[in-house]
Protein backbone atom coordinates (compact mmCIF):
# COMPACT_ATOMS: atom_id res chain seq x y z
CA UNK A 1 0.00 0.00 0.00
CA UNK A 2 2.55 2.30 0.97
CA UNK A 3 4.32 1.60 -2.26
CA UNK A 4 1.15 2.32 -4.04
CA UNK A 5 1.00 5.83 -2.38
CA UNK A 6 4.35 6.57 -2.77
CA UNK A 7 3.92 6.04 -7.03
CA UNK A 8 1.19 8.42 -7.51
CA UNK A 9 2.62 10.75 -5.47
CA UNK A 10 5.39 10.50 -7.65
CA UNK A 11 3.42 10.18 -10.57
CA UNK A 12 0.70 13.29 -9.11
CA UNK A 13 4.16 15.61 -9.20
CA UNK A 14 5.28 14.47 -12.84
CA UNK A 15 2.06 16.42 -13.83
CA UNK A 16 2.65 19.38 -12.05
CA UNK A 17 6.10 20.09 -13.51
CA UNK A 18 4.89 19.08 -16.69
CA UNK A 19 2.17 21.63 -16.62
CA UNK A 20 4.71 23.98 -15.75
CA UNK A 21 7.11 23.88 -18.28
CA UNK A 22 4.32 24.13 -20.65
CA UNK A 23 3.08 27.44 -18.96
CA UNK A 24 6.72 28.48 -19.09
CA UNK A 25 7.58 28.16 -22.62
CA UNK A 26 3.85 29.66 -23.40
CA UNK A 27 5.28 32.81 -21.12
CA UNK A 28 8.73 32.64 -22.35
CA UNK A 29 8.05 32.11 -25.81
CA UNK A 30 4.56 32.61 -27.22
CA UNK A 31 3.40 35.76 -25.58
CA UNK A 32 6.42 37.58 -26.75
CA UNK A 33 5.93 36.41 -30.24
CA UNK A 34 2.68 37.04 -30.60
CA UNK A 35 3.43 40.62 -29.26
CA UNK A 36 5.74 41.37 -31.96
CA UNK A 37 3.21 40.36 -34.67
CA UNK A 38 0.62 42.60 -32.71
CA UNK A 39 2.96 45.61 -32.49
CA UNK A 40 3.61 45.48 -36.40
CA UNK A 41 -0.16 45.89 -36.77
CA UNK A 42 -0.75 41.72 -37.46
CA UNK A 43 -3.22 41.01 -34.99
CA UNK A 44 -3.12 37.08 -34.80
CA UNK A 45 -6.43 35.11 -33.86
CA UNK A 46 -6.28 31.63 -32.50
CA UNK A 47 -7.65 29.55 -34.74
CA UNK A 48 -10.89 27.14 -33.98
CA UNK A 49 -9.17 24.39 -35.69
CA UNK A 50 -5.78 23.03 -35.81
CA UNK A 51 -4.01 21.89 -38.96
CA UNK A 52 -2.80 18.32 -39.24
CA UNK A 53 -0.33 19.28 -41.51
CA UNK A 54 1.26 21.65 -38.71
CA UNK A 55 0.62 19.73 -35.83
CA UNK A 56 3.68 17.58 -35.10
CA UNK A 57 4.45 14.94 -32.11
CA UNK A 58 7.40 16.50 -30.15
CA UNK A 59 6.55 19.90 -30.22
CA UNK A 60 3.44 21.94 -29.11
CA UNK A 61 1.94 23.99 -32.00
CA UNK A 62 0.18 27.63 -32.06
CA UNK A 63 -1.59 28.16 -34.67
CA UNK A 64 -3.05 31.50 -35.87
CA UNK A 65 -4.86 33.41 -38.85
CA UNK A 66 -5.48 36.67 -39.98
CA UNK A 67 -6.39 38.74 -42.91
CA UNK A 68 -3.70 37.93 -44.75
CA UNK A 69 -2.55 34.58 -43.97
CA UNK A 70 -1.89 31.99 -41.46
CA UNK A 71 0.97 31.97 -39.11
CA UNK A 72 1.92 28.50 -37.44
CA UNK A 73 4.78 28.79 -33.85
CA UNK A 74 6.04 24.87 -33.45
CA UNK A 75 7.85 25.06 -30.02
CA UNK A 76 8.87 23.18 -26.81
CA UNK A 77 10.92 20.66 -29.04
CA UNK A 78 11.77 16.97 -28.15
CA UNK A 79 13.27 16.75 -31.22
CA UNK A 80 13.73 19.95 -33.43
CA UNK A 81 15.57 18.27 -36.12
CA UNK A 82 12.93 15.24 -36.78
CA UNK A 83 10.24 18.08 -36.85
CA UNK A 84 12.37 20.13 -39.31
CA UNK A 85 12.61 16.73 -41.66
CA UNK A 86 8.60 16.67 -40.84
CA UNK A 87 8.49 20.40 -42.58
CA UNK A 88 10.91 19.65 -45.40
CA UNK A 89 8.21 16.89 -46.20
CA UNK A 90 5.48 19.33 -46.15
CA UNK A 91 6.43 21.40 -48.12
CA UNK A 92 8.24 19.33 -50.73
CA UNK A 93 4.41 17.77 -51.08
CA UNK A 94 2.12 20.80 -50.44
CA UNK A 95 1.66 23.83 -52.87
CA UNK A 96 0.95 26.83 -51.20
CA UNK A 97 0.06 29.51 -53.99
CA UNK A 98 1.37 32.69 -52.20
CA UNK A 99 4.04 31.64 -50.74
CA UNK A 100 5.41 30.32 -47.54
CA UNK A 101 8.35 32.08 -45.05
CA UNK A 102 9.98 30.65 -42.36
CA UNK A 103 11.80 31.24 -39.63
CA UNK A 104 14.26 28.63 -37.31
CA UNK A 105 15.79 29.20 -34.29
CA UNK A 106 16.65 26.79 -31.49
CA UNK A 107 13.55 27.31 -29.08
CA UNK A 108 10.81 27.77 -32.01
CA UNK A 109 9.84 27.43 -35.41
CA UNK A 110 7.31 29.94 -37.16
CA UNK A 111 6.11 29.22 -40.28
CA UNK A 112 3.74 31.98 -42.48
CA UNK A 113 1.23 31.24 -45.31
CA UNK A 114 0.43 33.64 -47.58
CA UNK A 115 -3.39 33.89 -48.48
CA UNK A 116 -2.36 36.58 -50.96
CA UNK A 117 -0.10 38.93 -53.13
CA UNK A 118 0.04 41.55 -50.24
CA UNK A 119 3.43 42.79 -50.45
CA UNK A 120 3.24 45.22 -47.11
CA UNK A 121 2.18 41.74 -45.44
CA UNK A 122 5.01 39.86 -46.52
CA UNK A 123 7.28 43.10 -45.68
CA UNK A 124 5.72 42.90 -42.05
CA UNK A 125 6.48 39.74 -41.68
CA UNK A 126 9.61 39.89 -42.80
CA UNK A 127 10.44 42.55 -40.16
CA UNK A 128 8.91 40.81 -37.35
CA UNK A 129 11.60 37.59 -38.64
CA UNK A 130 14.54 40.10 -38.55
CA UNK A 131 13.35 41.37 -34.85
CA UNK A 132 13.36 37.93 -33.13
CA UNK A 133 16.37 36.60 -35.15
CA UNK A 134 18.00 39.27 -32.97
CA UNK A 135 16.66 38.68 -29.82
CA UNK A 136 18.31 36.55 -27.04
CA UNK A 137 16.32 33.66 -26.33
Amino acid sequence: MFKRFFYIILLSFQVILSACNSDSHVESIVKPIKGMFGESGIQLQEKEEKSNTFTFSGSDEEHYTFNDGNIYLLYNFSNRDRVAEQLTTVFAEEEFPYGVSRLKTEQFIIIFIADSESNDTKEKIESVFQELKSRQW
